[in-house]
């Protein structure tokens, strides 16, 4: 009795503290923390951060009893708060809808509303199923208290309902599908929002069926002019990170960019259709990320961001890009580039125009070649080689070696990731000397580039020595890997190879 009145002691904390503590952890993980003594427990039976995660009642055959405690527990402790006069402060609710019946979907509903009338300022709702046809409450939008937003996989109808969180800050809509233009309602009446994401949204067209069937035409949510309407978000004067996926931009929502969005630090463009050349200026842009993975135009885009630090870009095309010289002098950009044809001259001509574009900043190039071969590309002497400070190639087994040649002609590469070389399995080499076979993996591996580089279609090749580093986590630093090292690195740890290069300059600005 006494060892446990000194662990009671020694774990006595504020309640405030503890259930703050409480609000980092998963649902699952706060409700553990009431085994380490009583505070715990009662602290966690109070907590104002309510987090109801299906996946922690699901048993090993998701059968109904399972589904049953699941809605079960969540309307008990709601309604035990709403007995005690208890206030909640955030309410996460993780749902699958193939699980959920008419009734439940309406004590999800009760539950959320419940929430927002004993003051919660932080919403998380998931319907983890596509096209769900759970129907948000309009109360949501209607709460003056609500600072963050996010809504996954349900519909948004506000019916007689009226727009009123003027507080909110953070909107994140994922999947939803939206009953007219309700989006730009909520626009107009948010104006402190800081932080906006709209991801594959789409727009509802009620038809004049059924309820099942009133939803069943959408279009793309769109963003600048589209059938007779104009969207602005250009009343979020404050807004700081901006991301839009499988959005339609129209090409006028990039003019005068840096009056439209002062304050706009991160802005990311994931799928995004409808606009071709745009230009993108902003004072306080500091990270731009741009994804194009469908058969999209070539993306041509000219920057002013003089306080860029980190672009970031994944496509099929090879962008074409120009900054203002004017950038700040420590800044990297992560190129990703997946070739669905064969290279040819153009394909890497434009490549070195892109690396010498961003010859301003620290790069990393991942390349993702398909296909087996190249057309014939003419010789590149004479072109500046922009320096790649990172180089890696998916799966280098299906790329014709010669690729590797034509490569080093366009950029030089400092250091090159071990998928480059292959995949070296460790466990392969337990019978014999590691620095006997990753010594004569490595160097046939490395020769092989080399001989690629000296091909008489690329001129001579002023690659000199090639390194093999390996990451030290217990020092956080590369070390180098000698031949005859007894260093023999675990499967988990980090490689790469070092190029140093000949007396050819590299460009780096």
């Amino acid at each position: 009795m006494a060892k446990e009145k000194r662990i009671e002691a020694e774990l006595q904390l504020p309640e405030p503290i503890i259930q703050h503590i409480q609000s980092f952890l998963s649902g699952r993980m706060a409700a553990r923390t009431t085994l380490l003594s009583k505070s715990w427990y009662t602290a966690w039976l109070t907590r104002p951060n309510l987090d109801f995660d299906q996946n922690n009642f699901l048993g090993k055959f998701n059968d109904h009893e399972d589904v049953s405690r699941f809605w079960g527990f969540m309307n008990k402790t709601v309604q035990r708060y709403e007995d005690s006069n208890l206030k909640i402060e955030s309410l996460r609710l993780w749902m699958y809808d193939w699980f959920t019946s008419y009734y439940e979907q309406t004590v999800a509903r009760e539950v959320i509303i419940k929430a927002i009338k004993m003051g919660a300022i932080d919403l998380c709702i998931t319907f983890q199923k596509e096209d769900s046809l759970f129907a948000l409450p309009h109360e949501v939008f209607g709460s003056e208290n609500l600072i963050r937003l996010s809504v996954d996989g349900c519909i948004i109808n506000l019916g007689d309902g009226m727009v009123r969180c003027s507080g909110l800050k953070s909107l994140i809509l994922d999947s939803v599908y939206l009953d007219g233009d309700i989006i730009w309602d909520i626009i107009s009446t948010c104006p402190l929002v800081e932080s906006l994401s709209l991801r594959s949204c789409r727009v509802l067209h009620k038809t004049r069926f059924s309820f099942a069937d009133a939803y069943t035409r959408t279009r793309m949510l769109s963003l600048g002019p589209f059938v007779g309407s104009v969207v602005n978000l250009y009343e979020f004067p404050k807004l700081k990170c901006l991301l839009l996926n499988g959005v339609k931009i129209h090409s006028s929502f990039f003019d005068d960019f840096s009056s439209k969005f002062p304050c706009l630090k991160d802005l990311t463009l994931y799928d995004c259709d409808g606009f071709k050349g745009i230009r993108v200026s902003g004072p306080s842009l500091e990270r731009i990320n741009f994804t194009r993975r469908r058969k999209m135009q070539t993306l041509r885009v000219k920057f002013d961001v003089p306080r860029i630090r980190r672009f970031t870009f994944s496509g099929i095309h090879v962008p074409s890009l120009s900054f203002k010289t004017a950038t700040s002098s420590n800044w990297e950009s992560d190129i990703s580039i997946t070739c669905l044809s064969n290279q040819s001259d153009t394909w890497f001509l434009n490549l070195n125009k892109l690396l010498m574009k961003l010859s301003h900043s620290k790069v990393t190039l991942k390349l993702k070649i398909s296909s087996q071969s190249f057309d014939q590309a003419g010789k590149f002497q004479g072109l500046p080689k922009p320096v790649v400070e990172n180089l890696c190639i998916h799966d280098p087994s299906s790329v014709c070696p010669a690729f590797f040649g034509i490569l080093l002609r366009c950029c030089r590469p400092v250091f090159v990731a071990q998928s480059v070389f292959g995949e070296y399995s460790f466990e392969e080499i337990s019978n014999i000397s590691f620095k006997e076979a990753a010594h004569k993996r490595l160097m046939k591996q490395a020769s092989l580039i080399c001989s690629s580089a000296n091909q008489s279609t690329c001129g001579p090749c002023d690659l000199g020595e090639i390194n093999w580093e390996y990451f030290d986590a217990a020092v956080s630093a590369w070390r180098p890997l000698l031949s005859d090292s007894s260093k023999r690195p675990r499967a988990e740890e980090r490689i790469r190879v070092h190029l140093r290069w000949g007396q050819e300059p590299a460009v780096r600005e």
